[in-house]
């Protein structure tokens, strides 16, 4: 199961589909896309968790492979990850690996961008 906290305490249950794209740059934006299912929760409560900057400063990601969660792959914290580059339900297609077949499913999708590390030094100033 993977999961994400929020800085404000929040956690959510997201899909595998979720991805974190680093710039390898301090002078380029890092990007981050978040994954739900459509039925998680409605549209209005998804932007209303992911669209405020206080929340996603700091956002804790959460691997684990047993049912009882207890078992970690991977526990990943990402900081400033505070600009909202999109947010909405997103058509996603896959191939099912036991037919072939393509399959489409709708998310509920948040694209975040990281500061960069400037925009953290002058956010950290009040500028």
């Amino acid at each position: 199961m993977l999961k994400v906290t929020l800085k404000n305490g929040n956690e959510y249950e997201l899909l595998e589909d979720t991805t974190v794209y680093p710039s390898g740059s301090p002078n380029a934006r890092s990007r981050m896309e978040i994954h739900m299912g459509e039925d998680a929760m409605t549209t209005a409560e998804f932007e209303a968790a992911f669209m405020d900057e206080a929340a996603t400063a700091k956002i804790r990601l959460t691997k684990t492979t047993d049912e009882d969660n207890t078992k970690i792959v991977f526990d990943t914290v990402y900081q400033h990850y505070c600009l909202v580059a999109s947010i909405g339900k997103k058509r996603v297609s896959k191939t099912d690996i036991a037919t072939g077949q393509v399959v489409e499913e709708m998310h509920l999708v948040a694209e975040l961008e990281q500061r960069t590390y400037i925009e953290q030094q002058l956010a950290a100033l009040g500028l």
